[in-house]
């Protein structure tokens, strides 16, 4: 009987033990984590307030102001094998709201100052430690409306999806340094979207479509149409490093080059932040960001002296309050 008794405990604690999941094991670094996934995430929130005030008998000039501005920055990454999925997100988004008073009333005068929505999804598998090949997609738009100040009549000339730029494309990336990659997107399919009648209106310039006809267009989309379809080239330059303990540097060269349905010159979009922690929570940050693109301002627009410059540039400082989680 006992004999039996024990057969059966024996048998009882062997099924349970093989019926136990097996635990997974400490995974003390990276290579050890990508026999079973590993995930890094990175969270930054800042936001900044700024303002004046002047009496009404102030007599050095200037003008009652509010100013606000606000960044949220994601980026995850999922290593697993050879490959890794990294998800870029980038909200940024300021105003100034002026208050002057014009005979003895206070008009609103609001301007946006920094508008960007930014995603940037890709799937990177190693050739070699310095070699990958890619697969993605990247969108480039804005929040809120924008308008043509020197106008007096302030005509609305950009606005949520309008436009709004979405590229997918393959190809390979280098790691030339552990803070620098370079990309080349060998089959890059990139779509312009005017999805706002009164930008297009606002914004639309004479030209000839490909039959030949003469007709009007708005950030090189036809009119009509909401939508602008290309075939060509990407290329892609991508900094980000600690050069002090509390001083961050990231930059983001990206040129298109496209090939169909028409050969145009290469567009190019230059994003450069620079980030000083001051303490925890106190940080100052200097942003610039060029734009180089023929269908927004045209080499014939310079030459007869509407804008000075085929490059678009826009540049700003701020201080304010910031968290990283």
């Amino acid at each position: 009987m006992k004999k039996l008794v024990l057969f059966v405990f024996s048998n009882l604690v062997a099924a349970s033990l093989f019926s136990q999941k097996p635990e997974k094991p400490i995974l003390k670094n990276i290579e050890d984590s990508l026999k079973y996934g590993y995930w890094t995430k990175g969270t930054q929130l800042g936001a900044n307030l700024s303002g004046s005030a002047f009496s009404q008998s102030w007599q050095g000039g200037g003008v009652n102001n509010l100013g606000m501005g606000a960044v949220f920055n994601n980026k995850a990454q999922y290593f697993r094998g050879k490959g890794v999925f990294t998800n870029d997100l980038q909200l940024q988004l300021g105003f100034l709201n002026n208050l002057p008073k014009v005979n003895g009333k206070v008009e609103r005068e609001f301007r946006k100052n920094l508008d960007r929505l930014f995603l940037d999804a890709k799937y990177a598998r190693k050739i070699n430690p310095k070699l990958n090949w890619y697969a993605g997609l990247n969108l480039l738009s804005q929040f809120i409306r924008g308008n043509d100040y020197a106008n007096t009549s302030k005509p609305v000339i950009s606005n949520l999806f309008a436009p709004a730029f979405l590229s997918e494309g393959l190809g390979l990336e280098y790691k030339a340094t552990p803070h620098l990659m370079l990309s080349f997107g060998g089959a890059t399919l990139r779509q312009t979207f005017v999805l706002n009648d009164e930008v297009f209106e606002n914004t639309k310039k004479a030209g000839k479509n490909k039959a030949g006809k003469d007709t009007f267009f708005s950030y090189g989309v036809e009119k009509g149409k909401k939508m602008l379809f290309e075939a060509g080239f990407q290329g892609v330059a991508a900094y980000d490093k600690n050069i002090t303990k509390n001083l961050n540097i990231k930059g983001r060269w990206q040129s298109f080059y496209a090939y169909a349905p028409v050969s145009k010159a290469v567009d190019h979009n230059v994003n450069l932040i620079a980030t000083a922690k001051l303490n925890k929570y106190v940080n100052v940050n200097f942003g610039l960001i060029g734009i180089f693109d023929r269908d927004q301002v045209s080499k014939a627009e310079v030459d007869a002296n509407k804008f000075n410059s085929t490059w678009q540039l826009n540049g700003g400082a701020n201080l304010g309050f910031g968290i990283q989680l």
